[in-house]
């Protein structure tokens, strides 16, 4: 009966202890000599452990999974296409690059060297804005890359 009443003691103790408040001595001994109180407090640890842990539901992330998540959200919810497609952005950026070695290679440049210069320049502003919109019509892939990266390290 003692020793019952002992253990209880101890666990009450222990239990009102702070997170990471030191154990006291008489308790750090009982522990020692008692495998059931032993038993108990390695159990509550791993308790707090899981308790602790994130929550982890499988959801399965697939295109219908998520259409209907956003139907249930918006009835009037249609999914959107991206109407800019990336071939369409390589196509034009060949297109680019081969007028300005066509260009560089032509007779015309080295006849007039001012003309030389001012496609050169108009070139440079021409794949500057190409970059930019390209960017800017694609910035939430770019974002999503960049916070990607951020949770990643």
């Amino acid at each position: 009966m003692k020793k019952i009443e002992e253990c209880n003691r101890v666990m009450d103790i222990y239990l009102g202890l702070d997170k990471g408040e030191r154990v006291p001595l008489n308790v750090t001994l009982h522990l020692l000599t008692c495998a059931k109180c032993r038993k108990q407090v390695k159990g509550l640890k791993k308790a707090e452990k899981l308790a602790r842990a994130p929550l982890e539901i499988p959801v399965p992330i697939d295109d219908s999974t998520i259409l209907a998540v956003m139907h249930k959200i918006n009835p009037q919810y249609s999914e959107l296409k991206n109407p800019i497609s990336i071939t369409k952005w390589i196509i034009y950026g060949l297109a680019m690059i081969v007028f300005m070695l066509a260009f560089g290679l032509s007779k015309f440049q080295e006849s007039n060297k001012g003309v030389m210069i001012s496609f050169y320049i108009v070139f440079a502003l021409a794949v500057s804005a190409y970059c930019a919109i390209f960017v800017g019509t694609n910035m939430d892939y770019f974002v999503k890359m960049m916070t990607t990266k951020k949770t990643a390290a």
